[in-house]
């Protein structure tokens, strides 16, 4: 019996014992002491107030740290506009920071994309730049996540310029319209303001001055076929004219052929 008692004690001792094994104060494994990584490969943040800001971490947090990154970028003039603020930064403590990137005049970058959505008869328009932040190799941690491409967009605000010729004999309208036009803050972007009716449309002068990005928008709304699109649009500015080649004024049933808007610039 006392064998029998010895053993279920021995068997009860084990049991604890390997039980307490399984128990860990934090991770099992957390590499070099201020190694960085990024949580994560692509990241879309929002511009505003003149700077963007991206989430770091290192592998511990004990002491301050600063560690200079590399921003890059492969559309023009992109690293003249976006520029790191300084090294980023850890606190005694702090196992996460911010990667702080500032930003300048915009107006004379090619974004990546000009977005359009509809908002009653209006429209909200936004522009994206894409961006990428680097760790230092000596820097990274055993995640080896040291990079990440970051797309910044932002919301335009637009100002009034008062009123504009538009110039649709050949175009939707059929005649010469007196029609407000405005223009975004900080980009050459610019909104004809519901000039058939059916809804506001905007398109973007490249920094070449010369190229038009404009896209496919619903722009009237006709009487028996609903909505009516302007899709496949080109065009050309000269001399702060701009011509707008409408592919097609697109409805439900099909197409009303191309035609061409002309838009005097304030």
């Amino acid at each position: 019996m006392k064998n029998i008692l010895k053993n279920t004690i021995i068997l009860s001792c084990a049991i604890i014992a390997m039980s307490s094994c399984d128990k860990t104060d934090g991770a099992l494994y957390t590499g070099e002491p201020n190694k960085l990584s990024f949580f994560t490969t692509s990241l879309g943040v929002n511009m505003s107030g003149g700077k963007v800001t991206v989430p770091i971490s290192r592998t511990s947090t004990e002491g301050d740290l600063s560690i200079p990154l590399t921003l890059t970028a492969t559309g023009a003039n992109y690293t003249n506009v976006f520029k790191l603020e300084g090294p980023v930064k850890f606190e005694n403590g702090q196992a996460k920071s911010n990667v702080v990137v500032n930003y300048g005049d915009f107006s004379i970058l090619d974004p990546s994309s000009l977005s359009i959505t509809a908002s009653g008869t209006d429209v909200n328009v936004g522009l994206a730049f894409p961006i990428n932040l680097i760790i230092p190799d000596d820097n990274v941690s055993f995640s080896n996540q040291k990079t990440i491409s970051v797309l910044a967009s932002n919301s335009l605000e637009f100002e009034d310029k008062g009123k504009t010729e538009l110039n649709s004999v050949d175009g939707w309208n059929g005649s010469v319209l007196n029609v407000s036009i405005q223009k975004a803050k900080g980009a050459n972007v610019y909104k004809m303001v519901n000039p058939f009716g059916g809804g506001s449309f905007a398109f973007m002068i490249k920094s070449d001055g010369k190229t038009l990005v404009v896209p496919n928008q619903i722009i009237a709304k006709h009487s028996t076929y609903g909505n009516v699109t302007m899709t496949n649009v080109t065009g050309t500015v000269v001399n702060n004219v701009v011509t707008l080649n409408v592919g097609g004024y697109i409805v439900s049933a099909g197409s009303f052929g191309a035609g061409v808007e002309i838009i005097k610039l304030p």
